[in-house]
């Protein structure tokens, strides 16, 4: 038997990791280089994270893609 996931588990708004609005640009319908990610370093332990178990393609909020 699975586990229904919570809805915003598909909302590309939406982190896989704290399910807060991420503010992707992509997402929004702008430029991919309009996006916030595209001027800081992602920490690779969110990546990683982000990465694991069911989590769909979504970008990491700026607080979780922060280094820790």
């Amino acid at each position: 038997m699975s586990i229904t996931s919570p809805a915003s588990h598909f909302d590309p708004k939406r982190c896989p990791l704290c399910e807060q609005d991420n503010q992707c640009a992509v997402a929004a319908g702008n430029e991919s280089s309009n996006c916030w990610c595209m001027a800081v370093k992602i920490d690779q332990q969110a990546k990683n994270r982000a990465n694991t178990g069911d989590c769909e393609k979504r970008c990491l909020c700026q607080q979780c893609g922060s280094s820790f």
